[in-house]
């Protein structure tokens, strides 16, 4: 119990610390921007792709290019972040979340790590997603955008900035940047859950 109650602290103090660097200049991945990302990803073509850049297609139309420049992740929950120190978000997704396949494609197919030119955030999601743990939705070829935002819950208070990753650094530099996928930080279905055995 006591070490659930430090972690719980820690993970207060970081957040909290992440903001304070954010209101200087800092970058910070939102509750509220990250499923925007989703959301507009979803509506270009009912997939989750997580590409940052996304090649048009022959004889695209207009709206056809606002979806698709839309879809792509260029915003702060955009980032590449490596698995290490206190960023060691592979692990932390792994040991909390106990999926069978920890990364997936855009199809949902096993894949052996993510992908460098796809948004971590986005690909934590669709992982989430595709092994059933988003209520409602019971596969990627179907995925509500509704119960996408019922489920994900970021650290921090509903009046303020729910943060699901921040780094004290630049965007661009990735052994910096943290996802919160420990205690009260980044959760779906309210899950993990700290002081339990059941994830």
């Amino acid at each position: 119990q006591n070490k659930t109650k430090k972690m719980k602290l820690f993970i207060s103090c970081f957040i909290f610390s992440t903001l304070f660097l954010h209101s200087h200049g800092e970058v910070v991945c939102s509750e509220d921007e990250l499923l925007t990302e989703l959301i507009e990803d979803i509506q270009d073509n009912g997939k989750l792709d997580c590409l940052r850049q996304i090649l048009p297609p022959p004889n695209e139309t207009t709206q056809q290019q606002y979806l698709r420049q839309a879809a792509q992740w260029t915003g702060d929950c955009s980032f590449e972040a490596e698995n290490m120190a206190l960023g060691n978000w592979v692990n932390y997704f792994s040991t909390n979340y106990g999926l069978d396949a920890l990364f997936v494609d855009v199809e949902g197919n096993p894949v052996a790590s993510d992908f460098d030119e796809q948004a971590d955030m986005c690909e934590i999601v669709r992982s989430l997603v595709a092994a059933g743990r988003v209520p409602g939705v019971t596969s990627l070829k179907a995925i509500s955008e509704d119960a996408l935002m019922e489920s994900l819950d970021c650290g921090g208070q509903e009046s303020q900035t729910e943060v699901c990753a921040a780094t004290g650094g630049s965007f661009n530099e990735k052994a910096n940047w943290v996802i919160f996928l420990n205690g009260d930080g980044m959760k779906f279905n309210n899950k993990p859950t700290w002081g339990t055995e059941d994830l």
